[in-house]
């Protein structure tokens, strides 16, 4: 408990900071950098596959996790795809809620127009949603369950999680504390269902 505690209060402080120190200034300095190279938000993308990807996993997760049990076999193939069918569907939702909840101007309106990067409380909409990084939030997790069940590949899983961490900040999806928020969400939910799974003895 303590510990949990301990990430939270962190994770509030990192992103208060951000919000209060960087946020607005990283993205200003990241669309100046971007505009001496000849680039723009038309040219810096990140595939919103995030949909795909639940759906996708999430029905090949029970798909395995049900062949599994109708087998009778309990192993970490089977605790796998428990976890993360069960996390992924989860995240997306939650995702969708928060953003609607605060209702935070998205990087790119905010550098249109330079106008107020505040929230809008339960109004989140297009251009009103950049609060909490919905990529963080949804791969978070399933990045975490590949490093727990499958520790063989863990330096993958870390490059490809710094990998979008960076993206999402230089090609202007989010600010800075869009995506610490994002990410801190996604552990925390990893952590609460497979805990939950361990207490209540499902395999």
């Amino acid at each position: 408990m303590n510990r949990i505690l301990f990430s939270a209060l962190l994770a509030f402080v990192s992103v208060l900071l951000s919000m209060k120190l960087l946020d607005l200034p990283l993205a200003s300095w990241i669309a100046g950098y971007l505009r001496t190279y000849g680039l723009d938000q038309d040219n810096t993308q990140v595939p919103d596959l995030l949909l795909i990807t639940v759906v996708i996993m999430s029905v090949l997760c029970w798909t395995v996790y049900v062949l599994l049990r109708r087998r009778n076999i309990h192993d970490r193939l089977s605790t796998f795809c428990l976890v993360t069918g069960t996390v992924l569907p989860l995240s997306f939702v939650l995702k969708d809620f928060l953003k609607w909840v605060f209702g935070r101007v998205e990087t790119r309106t905010w550098l249109s127009d330079r106008g107020a990067a505040g929230f809008h409380w339960f109004a989140g909409r297009e251009g009103l949603s950049g609060f909490p990084s919905g990529h963080m939030l949804v791969y978070t997790p399933l990045l975490l369950a590949l490093w727990h069940f499958y520790p063989r590949y863990r330096n993958y899983y870390g490059l490809a999680w710094s990998g979008l961490f960076l993206a999402l900040i230089a090609t202007q999806y989010h600010f800075l504390s869009d995506v610490i928020a994002g990410a801190y969400l996604g552990a925390l939910l990893f952590l609460g269902v497979r805990h939950a799974y361990r207490r209540t003895g499902w395999r």
